[in-house]
């Protein structure tokens, strides 16, 4: 039978608590993501705490006279999903005990409240949340980090982490005051002084030297440096992108990711240089950070992100033999989620990973036990970071996350617990690795600066003159911009004072206002109609939600979407009605959806795909992107059928194009050395230069009365790898 649910009790239990009006589970404040039917097997254990709920009423519960459903499975993946989200195991259960052949039972001690306090606007907008780093959805462009070649796109997501939120000094400095004293014996120097980027260190088994990628110009390569040692060895020769070096246990050989035209492989070079043996090719490219390997320690096999039927968009953790090249999976993400930068603990049983949803890209850190089991969550922040390492003793995982404020170290208990910060690294830190012997530490620190540029035209599809910085680079970011209608001001995203938030400009870069101060993510500015509200996304520590505003003294008020997903990248009707967004709360692709701007039910827009969209001038058609294919589509407002206006290479993405009359400018990367805007136009179908880009660009915006095109550029980037001596 099934348990009707009361709608205004909190049930309380450790950590945690349930809300049953609103269907929310949330952890020392922080909402957690769990699916629906996982939220309704726990109100049914919570409200019978003790007893045994077994599986064929659970069964019932979830899907009621449904014969269709393979319910036995489907109980499984909830169950699962639970336990997950309360950090929670089948072996030693300190919540939800399994009755094999029975059923399940709620153990821990529970305390039922009363009405849930529904959330005010000013819950909404008085957060204290860490900085997320990411945007929703954030797959960032081919990048510089990996010498602006294809390999960008392994930690070009990086760029988009610190373009799209990373905090600045102010913020640095907070941290660094709640950070443990710092000891006198630890220190702090860089591994090594090339010319160039570093990044993707790799201690080597016995501790004496680092690999590390070089990604100055187009020529990167894989190099090692000796602890103390002189001039750095490379090891590859062959010029191109390449990655994140990981050494053999005994000490011969080191695997890293070489990046193709379309997709990526795995080679082996000696240790002291030579040949490259490759032992895997995918079709598909590697997405945003999850170009890491891990060798076993065994040394039989390695660990990487296995693109799944050739999505790039949903890897899985898998191993490949080192001797037969077979390959197996280890961990099995949905359809939202992807799983990367795997990392064996030192006795080779325990694979730790990062687990992130392909809308708002947050990220968490898991447990996997090789020989298989149920993957384990330790961290519950759904804060961007990543590329776990463990420590000598395996009782610890030293990971990036921004759960604090900028990018930066932290640490957590291999079983679970608060993780802590770790002393004596300064901020945007990612990439650590430890070594085995002489406690040393290694990471890449980042420094990177953006502004808004202005590019003249002298007609629709011609430039004129060269373009100009409009907006300066005083904070790390300022990017995706957008005019208001009567083309007086310019929205922007800009972390100038910490977070990433909402600022707006004269049209001439003067007189900047700070619209937002959420201490979040914020994003996808864009304006009303009549120029007296702007819509944005913004993330504090769970997921995109979409925002209105009143300009320019309004209390930024969120609109009700949906609760289980992230909801971003709004954009208005041109009656002003209705606000689109995208959505990742079903399953499959994200889709587009619209609500009306002042509240109501949401109507789902698109059925194959759709991430940013906006109406034509003239009122016939919605011209719209995608997250996992590349291009433009449009189909009529009124209902029909989909159809793609303009095909576009890999490089393509989601927010850098925007509609014109009779075409779309658009940022077209030719290859990885050659960014540039482009117009298309509709009528004719052939493609004009409008300039190219010289370094990366981040979003486009149009002037009303079409004679400029904004664009946010990369002015400068920095990337080192810091050698940290006298790591306990």
């Amino acid at each position: 039978m099934s348990v009707e649910q009361p709608t205004d009790i909190v049930f309380s239990f450790g950590p945690f608590e349930a809300d049953l009006q609103t269907q929310e589970l949330t952890r020392q404040g922080i909402r957690l993501r769990l699916p629906g039917q996982s939220f309704q097997i726990l109100a049914v254990l919570l409200q019978r705490p003790g007893q045994l709920i077994s599986r064929e009423e659970l069964q019932q519960t979830l899907w009621p006279g449904n014969s269709l459903v393979d319910s036995e499975k489907g109980l499984n993946a909830a169950i699962n999903r639970l336990r997950e989200a309360l950090g929670d195991s089948a072996e030693n259960p300190r919540y939800v005990e399994t009755l094999p052949r029975r059923g399940y039972r709620f153990i821990a001690s529970v305390t039922a409240g009363g009405p849930a306090k529904a959330p005010s606007v000013a819950d909404c907008t008085s957060a204290t949340a860490p900085t997320a780093i990411t945007t929703a959805p954030a797959v960032a462009r081919r990048g510089t980090f990996f010498s602006r070649y294809w390999m960008a796109t392994a930690l070009v997501s990086l760029i988009t982490l610190i373009v799209l939120g990373w905090a600045a000094r102010r913020q640095a400095r907070l941290i660094q005051n709640t950070l443990p004293s710092r000891s006198s014996s630890i220190e702090v120097v860089p591994l090594v002084a090339l010319p160039g980027s570093q990044g993707s260190p790799a201690f080597s088994p016995d501790g004496n030297q680092v690999a590390f990628g070089e990604y100055g110009g187009a020529d990167g390569a894989i190099y090692t440096a000796l602890i103390g040692g002189d001039k750095p060895l490379r090891l590859t020769v062959k010029s191109g992108g390449v990655c994140c070096p990981a050494w053999s246990p005994d000490n011969r050989q080191i695997a890293f990711t070489r990046f193709l035209k379309k997709g990526f492989s795995i080679n082996l070079i000696s240790a002291l240089g030579g040949a490259e043996k490759m032992l895997y090719t995918a079709k598909s490219g590697v997405r945003g950070m999850c170009a890491r390997l891990a060798w076993s320690p065994d040394g039989k096999s390695l660990a990487f992100s296995e693109p799944v039927a050739d999505q790039s968009l949903n890897p899985r953790i898998a191993v490949i033999s080192v001797d037969d090249l077979s390959v197996r999976p280890l961990t099995f993400p949905v359809v939202q989620e992807y799983d990367c930068e795997p990392a064996f603990s030192p006795d080779g049983s325990t694979l730790a990973f990062e687990r992130g949803t392909i809308g708002g890209l947050a990220k968490d850190l898991f447990v996997v036990t090789v020989n298989g089991g149920d993957e384990r969550r330790l961290t519950f922040d759904n804060s961007w970071g990543g590329t776990p390492a463990w420590t000598p003793d395996g009782t610890e995982i030293v990971f990036s996350s921004n759960r604090g404020g900028p990018l930066n170290l932290w640490r957590v208990s291999a079983s679970g617990g608060s993780p802590r910060p770790v002393a004596g690294v300064s901020s945007i830190a990612y990439a650590p690795s430890i070594s085995r012997k002489g406690n040393m530490l290694a990471y890449e620190h980042a420094t990177l600066s953006s502004g808004i540029w202005r590019i003249s035209l002298k007609d629709g599809a011609h430039s004129s003159g060269q373009p100009t910085r409009l907006i300066g680079a005083r904070g790390i970011i300022n990017t995706r911009p957008s005019f208001s209608p009567d083309g007086k001001k310019v929205v922007f995203e800009s972390d100038r004072l910490g977070f990433s938030d909402i600022w707006y400009c004269d049209n001439d870069g003067s007189n900047c206002t700070q619209l937002t101060s959420l201490h979040g993510t914020a994003g996808t500015a864009r304006w009303s109609p009549d120029g007296h509200r702007i819509a944005f996304e913004f993330q504090s520590q769970h997921y995109y939600d979409v925002y209105v505003l009143e300009v320019p003294d309004g209390r930024p008020r969120r609109l009700v979407t949906f609760p289980e997903g992230d909801n971003g990248a709004p954009n208005w009707s041109r009656d002003g009605k209705w606000i689109y967004f995208y959505s990742s709360h079903e399953k499959g692709p994200l889709q587009l959806w619209k609500v009306p701007f002042q509240g109501g039910t949401p109507v789902r827009v698109t059925k194959n795909g759709g991430v940013y969209a906006t109406e034509s001038e003239d009122g016939r058609f919605l011209y719209y992107s995608k997250m996992e294919q590349s291009g433009i589509w449009r189909m009529p407002l009124t209902g029909g059928e989909e159809e793609r206006v303009l095909g576009q290479p890999e490089g393509f993405h989601w927010f850098d194009w925007v509609l014109a009359s009779g075409g779309v400018y658009f940022v077209n990367d030719v290859d990885a050395e050659k960014l540039r805007i482009e117009f298309f136009d509709f009528a004719t179908g052939t493609r004009t230069l409008i300039g190219n880009l010289e370094k990366e660009g981040f979003g486009l915006a149009l002037a009303p009365d079409g004679k400029s095109l904004l664009y946010s550029r990369t002015e400068s980037e920095d990337y080192e790898i810091m050698l940290v001596k006298n790591f306990h």
